[in-house]
C-alpha cells in the first residue's frame, strides 16, 4: 500500500459553537481570525499551508497564529506558536514556542470558551468501508458517484455479487453523510445529494428545525435530467410552495391546484406538515396529470418526506424529495421501499443533529465543570435541574488589578488577567468544582453541586491553597508589567443554596442562588481588613472537620478563628478563621492569637494588649495579630459600650 501523507481531523469548540474537519491536509494553522480570512470556522486553502480561524477578530486575547499543526519524519506535531501564551492539554500546560507529537486525540486549550481537539484522520485508520474493501477487492466496488449505489440497479440485478455491489455502494451513501462534519453545510448537502441519487429523485431538500419550532431549508439538490448532476441550491432562499392537503401519513391524496414557481426550493407544506404531525414518513401520488383550472403544460409531482427524529421522538427536521410526473406509462410511483430509504437517511441526518447537539451540551459544560463531572452529567442530565443543596461557594479576587490596568493599559491586562484566572480555574477543576463566573478580576466557584460531594468544603479549601501555592509562579511570569507584584484574596462558605441555571434561555450558567452565595462575597471582602490571603466562615470550617478523609487530602487543614463579624447586610454575626498557609510556625501563631483573642473577648484587655504585643514582637508581619492588637487599644480608649463583634459598615 502506498504511503500517505498524514491528516488530521480537527474539532473546534468555540464559544457556543462547533465545527468538526475531517482529512484535514497538513500544515495547517489556527488561530484567531484576520483581515484575509473568509469568515470564521472554516477551512481555507493558502497554498503552501491550510488555516482554520477558530475565534472571531472580536477575541483579542488569542494571537491570529496560536497553533500549527504540522509533520516531522511521518509524526504529526502541533507547536504552541507564542512566545508568550500558555494553552493547556487536559491538565497539564502547554507551554509557548514548544511542540508535542499527536499519536492519539489530544485536546488543546486555547482560551476558557475555546479548545480545539485535534486527531490523526480516520482516513489513516480503519474504516466499515475500509474492511470491506479489504475482504472483497475494490476493484469490485463501484465508486460512489452519483451514478452508483442506486435502488433501481439494486432490484434489476441478479441474486449475487452484482446485487451485493450495489448494496455496498447504498450503505456507502449513508456512511459518506455520517462521515461529514456534522451541522456544515456540506454535511446537509451530501445528504441531499445522496438521497437524490439513491432513489432517483429530480430533488432533494434538507429541512431543519430551528430552536424556535421553525423549519428552514439547510440543503437542496436539483438533478439535471441530461447529466445525472446534482445543482446545489443550498444558498437561496426557500419558497414555500402548496401541495395537495394530507391527513394521511403514507399516501397523501391530490389537490385542485399548485404552484411549482421556483423547483430549487419548493416542497409542499402540507405533505410536510402530515410528517410533522404524524412523525412518520409520507407520499404524495397525484392522481391527475394536469389541473382542471390550470395551464395544460403544468405537472404534478410525486413527493415524499420522512422525519429526522432524535431519541426521544421529538423532530429535528424533515428531508423531502420528489420526483417530475409527465404520465409516460413507464413511470411508477414512488413505492414503499424508496420511502423507506429516504426515511433511513433521515434518520443517518439526525443521528448526526443528535451528536451535534450533544457535544454542543458537552462543550457548554467543559466550560463549567472538570471531566468527572461532565461524565456524570452526561449519565444524568437530572443533575442540573434546580434544586436545594449543601454547597460550598468561593470567591476569588485578584490584588492590585485597578493599579496594574491603569499602567498597562487594556491589550496587556486582558492577556494578563486571562493567563491568570485559567491557572485559577485549574486549581477549580483540579478539585472537580464548578467554575460560576468570571465578574472582572474575580472568580466564583462552587462545590457540592450538580452531583453530590460529602467533602465539598474540604474541596474548595484545597483549591484554595493551591491558588495562593501559585502566587509567586505568577508574579514571576508577568513581572515585566507587575513589578511590584499582585496577590488573591479568597473568601469561603457554606451553607444550602439553590442551585441551578441560574443565567437565562439564551446563556447558560450554572451556579447557586441565596444568602450563601452574599456571605461568600461578604467574605472575600474582609480578607483585606484582616491581611490575609484565604478567610472561610465558621460553617465551612465545621464541614471540613465533619467530612469523610479524601484520598487527594494529604495533610489536616489547619485554621485560625480570627473575630467573630456581622458582614454589611447581613442580620448574623458569623465567626470568620485564616487556614492555614503553610507556614512552619503556624501552631505558635495559634496558641498566641487565641489567647489574646479570648483575653479582648473577656474584655480583660490589660492581659489582652499583653499577649499581642508579645506576638507582634515574635511575627511583626503577623496581619491579623496587628489588627487586633489595634482592636485591643481602640476599646481600652473608646467611650463608647464595649462590642467584640466586628460590625461591617461597607462590603
Amino acid at each position: 500500500m502506498p504511503n500517505r501523507r498524514p491528516k488530521v481531523d480537527i474539532k473546534v469548540c468555540s464559544s457556543d459553537q462547533i465545527q468538526s474537519f475531517v482529512a484535514v491536509p497538513l500544515p495547517v494553522e489556527l488561530g484567531r481570525q484576520n483581515k484575509d480570512d473568509n469568515g470564521w470556522m472554516a477551512l481555507q486553502n493558502l497554498g503552501d499551508r491550510h488555516r482554520i480561524a477558530v475565534a472571531p477578530r472580536s477575541e483579542t486575547n488569542l494571537s491570529r497564529e496560536a497553533l500549527r499543526i504540522c509533520t516531522e519524519h511521518g509524526n504529526i506535531i502541533v507547536a504552541n506558536m507564542q512566545g508568550r501564551s500558555i494553552y493547556r492539554i487536559g491538565d497539564e500546560t502547554f507551554p509557548p514556542n514548544q511542540s508535542v507529537t499527536v499519536t492519539h486525540p489530544v485536546q488543546i486549550h486555547l482560551l476558557d470558551h475555546v479548545s480545539i481537539e485535534i486527531s490523526p484522520s480516520t482516513e489513516d485508520r480503519s474504516s466499515i468501508v475500509g474492511d470491506i474493501e479489504q475482504t472483497i477487492g475494490t476493484s469490485a466496488i463501484p465508486s460512489v458517484g452519483l451514478g452508483a449505489g442506486k435502488l433501481r440497479d439494486l432490484l434489476q440485478q441478479d441474486a449475487g455479487e452484482g446485487a451485493g455491489q450495489v448494496a455496498v455502494g447504498m450503505v456507502r451513501r449513508a456512511l459518506e453523510v455520517m462521515r461529514m462534519s456534522v451541522g456544515s453545510d456540506q454535511f446537509f448537502q451530501a445528504a441531499a445529494r445522496n438521497t437524490a441519487a439513491m432513489i432517483e429523485l429530480d430533488r432533494a431538500v434538507v429541512l431543519v428545525m430551528d430552536p424556535g419550532g421553525n423549519l428552514s431549508v439547510r440543503a437542496a439538490i436539483e438533478m439535471s435530467s441530461d447529466s445525472s448532476e446534482g445543482l446545489d441550491t443550498a444558498n437561496r432562499d426557500p419558497n414555500f410552495d402548496t401541495y395537495p392537503d394530507a391527513d394521511s401519513s403514507e399516501v397523501v391524496e391530490p389537490f385542485a391546484s399548485m404552484q411549482t414557481s421556483d423547483m430549487d426550493h419548493s416542497y409542499s407544506n402540507q405533505l410536510v406538515d402530515t410528517v410533522l404531525k404524524t412523525r412518520k414518513k409520507a407520499i404524495y401520488e397525484p392522481a391527475n396529470m394536469i389541473h382542471t383550472i390550470g395551464s395544460s403544460l403544468m405537472t404534478l409531482d410525486r413527493a415524499v418526506a420522512a422525519p429526522m427524529l432524535d431519541d426521544a421522538g421529538e423532530v429535528l427536521g424533515v428531508l423531502y424529495g420528489d420526483r417530475k410526473f409527465t404520465g409516460a406509462p413507464s413511470e411508477k410511483p414512488i413505492s414503499e421501499l424508496e420511502a423507506t430509504l429516504l426515511e433511513v437517511m433521515a434518520g443517518a441526518v439526525a443521528s448526526g443533529l443528535v451528536r451535534q447537539r450533544e457535544e454542543s451540551v458537552r462543550a457548554a459544560m467543559a466550560q463549567f465543570f472538570s471531566p468527572e463531572v461532565t461524565e456524570r452529567l452526561s449519565a444524568n442530565e437530572n443533575l442540573l435541574v434546580g434544586r436545594d443543596a449543601e454547597v460550598t461557594v468561593m470567591f476569588c479576587d485578584i490584588r492590585s488589578f485597578s493599579r496594574i490596568t491603569e499602567r498597562v493599559g487594556p491589550e496587556k491586562t486582558i492577556e494578563w488577567i486571562n493567563d491568570v484566572l485559567s491557572e485559577l480555574s485549574k486549581c477549580v477543576v483540579a478539585t472537580d468544582g464548578v467554575l460560576v463566573d468570571y465578574v472582572g478580576d474575580e472568580l466564583m466557584a462552587m462545590w457540592g453541586a450538580p452531583g453530590d460531594q460529602p467533602d465539598h468544603a474540604v474541596r474548595a479549601c484545597m483549591s484554595a491553597l493551591e491558588m495562593i501555592g501559585k502566587t509567586e509562579m505568577l508574579r514571576q511570569r508577568w513581572n515585566e508589567i507587575t513589578p511590584d507584584g499582585f496577590g488573591f484574596g479568597i473568601g469561603i462558605n457554606t451553607g444550602v443554596a439553590r442551585v441551578g441555571n441560574t443565567g437565562s434561555t439564551l446563556k447558560f450558567k450554572y451556579g447557586p442562588l441565596g444568602n450563601t452565595v452574599n456571605l461568600a462575597s461578604r467574605i472575600q471582602g474582609m480578607t483585606k481588613k484582616f491581611g490575609v490571603q484565604v478567610l472561610v466562615a465558621q460553617s465551612t470550617r465545621d464541614a471540613v472537620n465533619a467530612a469523610p478523609k479524601s484520598d487527594s487530602q494529604t495533610d489536616p487543614l489547619s485554621f485560625r478563628r480570627l473575630a467573630d463579624v456581622q458582614p454589611l447586610g447581613v442580620n448574623e454575626v458569623v465567626s470568620v478563621h485564616q487556614l492555614d498557609g503553610g507556614k512552619s510556625d503556624w501552631v505558635q501563631r495559634c496558641r498566641g492569637y487565641d489567647e489574646a483573642l479570648a483575653a479582648y473577648n473577656r474584655q480583660d484587655l490589660g492581659n489582652a494588649v499583653q499577649l499581642a504585643g508579645s506576638m507582634i514582637h515574635q511575627y511583626p508581619e503577623d496581619g491579623p495579630m496587628v489588627r487586633l492588637l489595634g482592636r485591643i487599644i481602640d476599646a481600652m480608649t473608646s467611650d463608647t459600650d464595649f462590642d467584640p463583634v466586628i460590625r461591617f459598615q461597607s462590603k
